[in-house]
């Protein structure tokens, strides 16, 4: 289908195997252009297929129940040599990925700037899957602070206590700008404190950045009942999956909640 930026497409495996630099990688590992599988665990049949939109990415359909789907859009870039595949851990549908992470300085042995990963689905988001027991790092309030970018990136500053008391500072490219202070849902925000334990916030880097400009920056600050404090600040805010869904929930409450 013609859309207006491009064309959508999706094509057969041997004809993206012939496009691919990688394609070596991904007629080993067996990557199939389409695959049903029930990739949430809840008894229903999600989809994950390959599609081109200038260039080859994998993406997901979940079917939600009700005739309801979620479409979950460029999990992994083909032409950096990436790749998810379904496999099972203990019984249960994970996805393994080859994730390519490229500094601006790269050179051409991509070996070197690969890692295999295994995600899951949680918190409504591929994530890093984490089979460990769950230690509660007894976070008191977290700040996040996003920068601009070139386009229309929101740019705001968040805290929120465990209680869900929060402060938000409308910035730029926000419903509401200035100051205001409000009582958060606390389902949403135990789930965001929760996630910050799951994916050992602790034990990430306190840098990460994209190989490319003009993205925005996060800066996320954490602040535990023993007087320790977790900087991690984030060039594309692409330092992990975990950080990643963590960023799009918080922006989301940024940026959707009535503010006053």
């Amino acid at each position: 289908k013609d859309f207006k930026y491009g064309i959508f497409d999706i094509e057969s495996i041997d004809s993206i195997y012939n496009q691919l630099k990688c394609k070596g990688i991904f007629k080993i590992d067996e990557i199939k252009n389409w695959q049903k599988i029930d990739v949430n665990n809840d008894g229903l049949t999600d989809l994950i297929f390959i599609s081109h939109f200038y260039g080859y990415t994998q993406n997901v359909i979940i079917d939600e129940g009700n005739n309801g789907f979620k479409l979950i859009r460029n999990i992994i870039n083909f032409d950096e040599c990436e790749y998810i595949k379904p496999i099972k851990v203990q019984d249960k549908n994970e996805l393994r990925i080859r994730k390519v992470n490229l500094p601006f300085d790269f050179d051409d042995n991509i070996e070197k700037y690969t890692k295999i990963d295994t995600l899951t689905y949680k918190y409504d988001s591929f994530i890093e899957l984490n089979d460990k027991v769950i230690i509660d790092n007894k976070i008191k309030y977290i700040e996040v602070k996003t920068d601009y970018c070139f386009g229309i990136c929101p740019v705001f500053k968040l805290t929120i206590n465990k209680n869900g008391l929060a402060e938000f500072v409308g910035i730029e490219f926000t419903k509401f700008k200035g100051k205001s202070i409000k009582q958060l849902n606390q389902k949403s925000i135990d789930e965001i404190f929760n996630m910050l334990n799951y994916i050992e916030v602790t034990k990430l880097n306190d840098y990460y950045e994209v190989n490319y400009t003009d993205a925005p920056t996060v800066t996320l600050d954490i602040f535990f009942e023993n007087g320790t404090v977790k900087k991690i600040k984030d060039y594309g805010l692409s330092g992990t999956y975990g950080l990643s869904a963590l960023y799009s929930k918080l922006t989301k409450l940024g940026t959707e909640t009535e503010w006053k």
